[in-house]
Order: structure tokens, then C-alpha cells, then sequence
């Protein structure tokens, strides 16, 4: 992480913007590393990451969070539609998936909040172990395809379990070319869910 100094924020900004070549300002991604003020002025550090360092820092995270549970393991990562997504490769695939995925999506949340706190904004990020997503996917979007077929030929809105963020995402562009079906989000926090309600 690079470091500039500067009387205020703005300032900081401005020093690093010019050095690095960044035209934009709001383009630049960085934290408020410290605030020392005197009695006559103030020093503002700032750091500037970029989002690869965004992702070694995830998989660090990832692999103490493994040695945690007994576990040693890697992750394969990449960067795709501004999603950080890594892949936990590891030999115990359902001690790090857990009881319907309960312990990837703890790691996952616990993952998410590391980086907040390190980096100050806010990451999607999916952790992934032995195809175990793209099998729930499959999985839930048959239910749901199944679901609108009944919703289109009774009229009746069907109330699905609550889902992670990403589970909803796959069910709502599933069912996008079904015609006279509308899926929305609905609740907070662990028990947002999706209702498949019919529209004229």
C-alpha cells in the first residue's frame, strides 16, 4: 500500500492523484491511515490500495480462518463483474462447506468484514469450495422455475426460504424472460427472501 501526506485529506488526495496519474479524484481508492495534529497544523496519511490488494489480503484472511479449524488450504481468485471471487481449494471440503454451507458463509461474512475494516469499503465477495455453489444454484433455480410454472396457474404468490445475496441474484435473472411473473426481495439482514408473485 502506498502512503501520501498532506495538511488536510483533499490535500493527500490531490499529492497522490498526481503522482500515480489519476485524472479522477473519485476513481481513487483509499484510507485514512492517520490524523496527527499540532498545535499550529495537521498531518493526514493516506493509503492507496487497489483491489488486487484487496484479494491477497482476502485469501490471507481465508487461509487463517482454515488453520483455525484445523485445516490447511488455498484459494484460487479472481476478479469478474466487480465480484471478488475465490475458490477454496482444500482437501476437507465439507468440514470448510459445513452443514448447508453454514461454515463457507460464515468465512464469507467474516471474509467481507475483515476487508472492511482493513481497506474501509464495502467488497462483494463469494466464496466458492469443490463446486458447491454452482450445485446449489442449479438447485434453486429448478425450484424456482418450478414455483413461477405454479404461480403462473393459480395467481398465487409463492414465498421462498431466505437466501444469501447471491442465491437471490441467480433466482431473480432466472425468472427475468418469465412472462407475468415478478420476483422481489424482501425482509433483512438473514431473513431477506423472494416472492414469485403473478402480474397481468
Amino acid at each position: 500500500m502506498n502512503k501520501f501526506e498532506g495538511k488536510t485529506e483533499e490535500e493527500a488526495v490531490l499529492k497522490a492523484c498526481e503522482e500515480l496519474g489519476i485524472a479522477d479524484p473519485k476513481s481513487l481508492n483509499y484510507q485514512v491511515i492517520s490524523v496527527k495534529k499540532t498545535l499550529f497544523s495537521s498531518v493526514v496519511t493516506i493509503g492507496i490500495y487497489s483491489i488486487n490488494d484487496v484479494i491477497v489480503f482476502a485469501d490471507d484472511y481465508i487461509r487463517r480462518c482454515l488453520r483455525a479449524l484445523g485445516l490447511e488450504g488455498s484459494t484460487e481468485a479472481k476478479y469478474e463483474d466487480g465480484v471478488i471471487k475465490l475458490n477454496i481449494v482444500c482437501s476437507y471440503n465439507k468440514n470448510v462447506i459445513g452443514r448447508n454451507g453454514d461454515t463457507l458463509r460464515s468465512i464469507n461474512e467474516l471474509t467481507r468484514s475483515a476487508c472492511f475494516n482493513r481497506f474501509g469499503g464495502h467488497y462483494r465477495i463469494l466464496l466458492n469450495c469443490d463446486g458447491y455453489k454452482e450445485n446449489k444454484y442449479d438447485k434453486f433455480i429448478a425450484i424456482a422455475r418450478k414455483y413461477a410454472d405454479d404461480v403462473m396457474r393459480t395467481h398465487i404468490t409463492v414465498v421462498m426460504d431466505p437466501m444469501t445475496s447471491d442465491e437471490r441474484r441467480i433466482i431473480h435473472q432466472a425468472l427475468t424472460d418469465y412472462p407475468h411473473i415478478k420476483t422481489q426481495s424482501i425482509g433483512t439482514g438473514h431473513k431477506r427472501h423472494i416472492t414469485i408473485q403473478y402480474v397481468e
